[in-house]
């Protein structure tokens, strides 16, 4: 048999054929064989000629005690018992790794969120669900709500992105209120604005700020600010989307940044930042807990949920 005629016959060996060799190997019986196959005797009759003429050899030899496989078939069957095996591990293994996806929750959220609320939700989820993995990733507003659109997120922590809200779309969307974060003015230690008091919203304006980037919900709420008194809002000094980047900017210059209290405790905290007094209410973030309708029924949404929920209490009682 020629190289091209071999590809071409076993390119028609089938699973069935290995798993009748294996058959009539320990049934010794065609009729034994196509009743562990399901088949009708002539089929498995024909299956053995389809073998017989793959390999071009005789297979099975018949006796008044039935069939037994000849040595070439012997020696097929030993080879073709480690691709049964490697078979039926591959589905075990295939079986397995849809069983551990099927475990995979994954979550995005704002920074805000991954300061204190997830830490503390995963803590309560990971022991209601101990099989369960999570996937994290953090990203702005629109960016998360895109990727939840899509199905290659779960769950968001943070809020529907402007170009979803009141949209046709976003009814695909449900949603519960977690917490409402304040927000903070930091800057550096010894800033010339500290032990003035409260620092008015014109003096605000005249400062160099470090902001995040249009169209982000902050900064849109940053301008608004300003735009509700009759102000102009103040250019960005810097504009970057890395919450802990500009905190880390903020205290190595006289730049100004409004930042989540949660992320902003810590700086504090170690001394790195100070707060800096202002005469105007700063407007909270509304942090939300959002999911797709479809995914109501999944137990792990449905854990990771409850368990955002907890945390946001407890987080609220704190303070």
């Amino acid at each position: 048999m020629t190289q091209e005629n071999r590809l071409f016959a076993y390119g028609h060996l089938k699973l069935r054929h290995l798993q009748l060799l294996s058959l009539l190997e320990t049934e010794r019986s065609i009729t034994k064989a196509a009743e562990a196959l399901n088949l009708t005797q002539p089929a498995v009759s024909a299956m053995l000629r389809e073998l017989e003429s793959i390999f071009g050899l005789q297979m099975v030899q018949r006796s008044t005690r039935g069939v037994s496989l000849t040595p070439g078939a012997r020696a097929a069957l030993r080879r073709f018992s480690i691709a049964l095996a490697e078979v039926g591990a591959a589905r075990d293994e295939a079986i397995l790794a849809d069983q551990k996806a099927r475990q995979r929750l994954r979550v995005g959220a704002l920074t805000v969120s991954m300061v204190e609320l997830v830490p503390e939700a995963l803590r309560t989820f990971l022991a209601s669900a101990p099989q369960a993995s999570v996937e994290l990733s953090e990203g702005t507003v629109d960016g998360l709500t895109d990727q939840l659109m899509r199905g290659e997120l779960d769950f968001v922590i943070g809020r529907i992105g402007s170009s979803w809200a009141g949209s046709v779309a976003s009814a695909q969307l449900a949603q519960a209120r977690l917490f409402d974060e304040p927000r903070c003015v930091v800057c550096r230690k010894g800033h010339p604005l500290l032990g003035q008091g409260p620092v008015r919203l014109q003096a605000l304006a005249e400062q160099g700020w470090i902001l995040s980037p249009p169209p982000s919900s902050s900064r849109l709420l940053f301008d608004d600010l300003f735009l509700e008194r009759g102000l102009a809002p103040p250019a960005a000094t810097v504009e970057s989307a890395s919450v802990h980047s500009n905190m880390a900017m903020a205290a190595s210059t006289n730049l100004l940044a409004l930042a989540p209290l949660a992320v902003a405790r810590r700086y504090l905290a170690v001394g790195q930042l100070d707060k800096l007094p202002v005469a105007v209410d700063l407007t909270t973030m509304a942090i939300w807990g959002i999911w797709r309708r479809t995914g109501e029924n999944d137990a792990l949404v449905t854990r990771f949920r409850d368990a955002l929920v907890l945390a946001s209490v407890g987080r609220v009682r704190k303070r």
